[in-house]
């Protein structure tokens, strides 16, 4: 038609025309809510293997309501009425592809539109629905109908259908000025009377139902992307209620087909134009689903970052890739920067072909473990491996103050360290700790050249012999598994070489409780002023021991060391650390350096208790060994508990799935301990 109006009044159609029942609109939107009603109606579903290539038919569709919609908004904007519009249409000029659109792409030769299943929709949400004034009835034969197609297969259907005669009657709105065929049928079809400027009232209607119907199409939009994105994405598959979707949708295009096919059944009528409750739901209805859509896209962008941030350290090409991914290297290509040389700026590719000793703490690294490092990267050997360290802090709390704490710690760094907290990629570190198995507040990764990890946690190797083990890891550190040899370093034994003889007793204690070191230390005195060969030493820095006691068990647990000798360190550091957290101290004595006694220090207070009363006679006049008396004594006061139980602290990587009973060497079973310390001691048991 040119773009013009044709003044010509519809002829007055022979055959009675539907009678429109107002209560269908009001039925459908009881039925939107009916919870019953629609578990009857899903329950029919029953998808075979057919294959209907979905993608493709809502293309289609896609195209054909897109056109459509575009030729009501031009009208009814050209009215000045209500209507979305469309700024790019334009009134189709001969030899034109279509409307308001880039041309359209072939669809493949093999595409079957499921012909006789839209047909058969097309025919029940028009005629017949309009026929029965059922709309239960007319919703159970659609679904009947669609009972063998998979959920999404059923909206495209249903609003293929809808397409169908609400494309071919708004084709006939535009036509070029040779398509006489096409102006005639227009006239037949009453269109004339509808672009007419004087129906402007009715054209009102065909554009609230025009916004409708975008609303549906694109409310299925949703579900077919849907559908398609959470394809190899397991995570997704759950995240719409897909059957309760689908059932809204065609209950929309039911509705909307209605109302079309009412309004130009009866052409001077405007029944079915007072819709507000329905489209107030059917627009509730969109911006759920949309919503919904919009987090699943959100959520697989997400996912496909992580498993692009998992695949770079499986298996990175090399240590700046890796590196590079712990950064917003698009905010900043320089992050790094050597201690507090703030005006030099250093690109990841510095790190090229070196190995790099990634460190990664909070805020609240210790003064000792920043004094290893600092004496293994002055050691002139740590560059000449072509070895770096660079600092990667993990800090979930922003503001000024935390800003400076990172900036004071920075500088007593001559390493690289990252030049701002908000360029690591939060992301990233997630995918590191998970991958590294990070879990200490401290920790050391060294990554060879080719980004591989060489040492897990070297952190905890240094702390017992400092640069050695990272530059020859194949040297055997831990060769004679001797518990007490690995528990008394330097700083916290520094005179162990000198004592550690063969016909020494020593005790190593330490506790949280001062007056429990002073309860053990009174019996102490009184041994050793008996000429008992006992060399006792207090551990002064108990949160050292704690760290230095984690570092032990991660040892144990990821050092390639024999199984026998890996079980039998862990039940003695094991036995250690349970001692610590249930009476809150320890006590382990020894000949040399093999152990007598791993024991609570409220235990060993005791036995040391009696010495005088009990068991100093055999001692000192019956000549027996202090170790076996001690032994003996020991046993006596305190029998076995029915239960032996162990606490292994979630700080240290690769927790033991089982531990074996020191006793029966059988299997313990495990539970969760949960105990936060910040109003004393609140445990929680599972």
């Amino acid at each position: 038609m040119s773009g013009q109006s044709i003044s010509v009044a519809p002829g007055r159609q022979s055959s009675k025309p539907h009678q429109f029942d107002q209560n269908m609109f009001t039925n459908l939107l009881a039925i939107l809510d009916d919870q019953t009603f629609m578990k009857e109606i899903l329950d029919t579903h029953a998808p075979d293997e057919r294959d209907v290539d979905v993608q493709s038919l809502f293309h289609l569709v896609e195209e054909i309501l897109g056109e459509a919609t575009a030729i009501v908004d031009s009208i009814v904007d050209r009215k000045g009425t209500r209507g979305s519009g469309s700024p790019a249409f334009k009134p189709l000029k001969e030899g034109t592809q279509g409307y308001g659109s880039p041309a359209f792409e072939p669809l493949k030769e093999s595409f079957n539109p499921t012909l006789a299943a839209i047909n058969e929709v097309a025919c029940q949400i028009t005629c017949k629905a309009l026929d029965t004034n059922n709309v239960r009835k007319t919703l159970e034969s659609l679904f009947n109908e669609l009972l063998s197609y998979s959920w999404v297969t059923k909206a495209v259907i249903a609003l293929s259908s809808l397409a169908l005669s609400y494309g071919d009657f708004w084709r006939l709105a535009r036509t070029p000025p040779s398509d006489k065929l096409a102006e005639l049928t227009a006239i037949l079809k009453g269109l004339p009377a509808i672009t007419n400027p004087s129906n402007w009232q009715k054209i009102q209607v065909y554009g609230d139902l025009n916004e409708r119907i975008k609303t549906t199409l694109t409310m299925t939009k949703c579900i077919v992307d849907f559908e398609h994105d959470s394809k190899g994405f397991p995570e997704l598959s759950t995240m719409i209620d897909l059957p309760s979707s689908i059932y809204q949708i065609i209950i929309s295009v039911l509705a909307c087909s209605i109302q079309f096919t009412s309004l130009i059944s009866l052409v001077d009528d405007y029944k079915g134009k007072d819709l507000p409750a329905l489209d107030r739901k059917v627009n509730g209805i969109y911006l759920a689903i949309k919503g919904q859509s919009d987090i699943i896209k959100h959520k697989k962008e997400e996912i496909e970052e992580e498993r692009r941030l998992k695949r770079i350290f499986k298996k990175p090409t090399d240590n700046v890739a890796l590196i590079r991914a712990l950064f917003y290297i698009k905010n900043d290509p320089q992050p790094l920067v050597i201690g507090s040389e703030l005006n030099i700026k250093y690109q990841v590719e510095s790190l090229r072909r070196k190995n790099v000793m990634v460190l990664i703490s909070d805020l609240n690294m210790s003064h000792d473990d920043l004094s290893i490092l600092k004496k293994i990267y002055s050691d002139p050997k740590f560059k000449e491996h072509r070895y770096e360290i660079v600092w990667v802090p993990i800090i979930d709390r922003e503001g000024k103050e935390v800003n400076d704490q990172f900036q004071k710690l920075r500088v007593q760094m001559p390493w690289y360290s990252v030049f701002s907290l908000g360029l690591i990629y939060k992301l990233a570190i997630k995918i590191m700790k998970e991958e590294w198995q990070l879990r200490q507040e401290t920790t050391v990764t060294v990554l060879d050249p080719q980004g591989r990890v060489s040492v897990q946690n070297a952190m905890s190797i240094t702390r017992f012999w400092g640069l050695g083990p990272i530059l020859f890891p194949g040297h055997p550190w831990m060769a004679d598994g001797n518990f007490f040899a690995l528990l008394v370093t330097d700083e916290i034994f520094p005179d162990r070489h000198e004592i550690m003889k063969p016909e020494n007793y020593i005790l190593l204690y330490g506790a949280e409780d001062g007056q429990a070191i002073q309860d053990i230390e009174k019996p102490l005195q009184k041994i050793k002023g008996d000429g008992i060969p006992l060399v006792s030493r207090k551990v002064i820095n108990m949160p050292l021991f704690w760290r230095h006691l984690g570092s032990l068990m991660h040892l144990i647990l990821t050092w390639k060391i024999d199984e026998n000798m890996r079980e039998a360190l862990m039940r003695d550091v094991l036995n250690l650390y349970t001692n610590l957290k249930k009476d809150r101290g320890f006590a382990v004595l020894t000949k040399g350096s093999q152990i007598v006694t791993n024991d609570s220090i409220v235990t060993v207070t005791d036995v040391l208790s009696q010495y005088e009363t009990n068991w100093k006679k055999q001692v000192k006049e019956e000549r027996k060994d202090f170790d076996k008396a001690f032994v003996d004594v020991r046993n006596r006061l305190n029998d076995h508990p029915p239960c032996l139980n162990f606490y292994i602290p979630t700080t240290v990587a690769d927790i033991p799935g089982y531990v074996k009973c020191p006793d029966c060497q059988g299997k313990m079973k495990t539970y969760v301990n949960c105990e936060c310390c910040c109003r004393g001691a609140h445990i929680v048991n599972h």
